[in-house]
């Protein structure tokens, strides 16, 4: 009886246990590190922490030379919901981004800097960065999970991150930035979404 006791007990703790997950992944924004917990059989939360992809050096835009860094990438805070005894979810939540591109260039005859109706060539420095519009967007998914053998998930899922377009800030001396500043802002504003795609492999504990 003793050793039947123990048998259902550890039985019961390792079902339990297998309802917390780690992983890593690839996804549109980078590298990613991912923990989740089954609350039931319909509802799970999930955080996952996403970066990686970078640049960092000299880039010629439009025959412009600039020294550019910055990367892409945030942390996701999510609700699955599960739909019956499948592995197919849906989920929601927010997403925070430390998503910053930067760059700077000085103005020569053979580095011309035009900005709005003014070209620059006389050693004039001008700098922009471009962010997500917002901080924490929205994020919807739709995904599966395929549970292979007793421990190991893998994951797909594919969605969108409300980032509210982009938004850039230029600092140049030319009278015309604001008003060029204003107009690449009102084109960016279009891209409203970030498209998020990702596969993770998890270890189910």
């Amino acid at each position: 009886m003793t050793a039947s006791a123990i048998a259902l007990l550890s039985s019961a703790a390792v079902a339990q246990d297998s309802n917390l997950r780690f992983g890593l992944g690839v996804s549109t924004l980078g590298p990613t590190l991912e923990g989740a917990y089954r609350l039931n059989q319909s509802f799970a939360l999930r955080g996952v922490l996403s970066g990686g992809l970078g640049i960092n050096g000299a880039q010629t835009i439009d025959g412009v030379k600039y020294d550019t860094k910055g990367q892409l990438g945030g942390f996701a805070l999510l609700a699955d919901y599960y739909t019956g005894d499948t592995g197919f979810r849906v989920s929601g939540g927010a997403f925070i981004s430390n998503t910053n591109f930067s760059g700077s260039t000085t103005a020569s005859p053979t580095n011309p800097i035009t900005v709005g109706n003014t070209t620059l060539t006389s050693g004039e420095t001008a700098s922009a960065s471009v962010e997500f519009a917002r901080k924490v967007s929205p994020m919807l998914t739709v995904g599966y999970d395929w549970n292979i053998g007793q421990r190991f998930t893998l994951s797909g899922e594919v969605g969108a991150i409300g980032m509210g377009g982009l938004n850039v800030s230029v600092v140049a001396p030319a009278a015309d930035v604001a008003r060029e500043v204003r107009n690449i802002n009102d084109e960016l504003s279009q891209f409203g979404v970030f498209p998020y795609i990702a596969i993770t492999g998890s270890f189910r504990f």
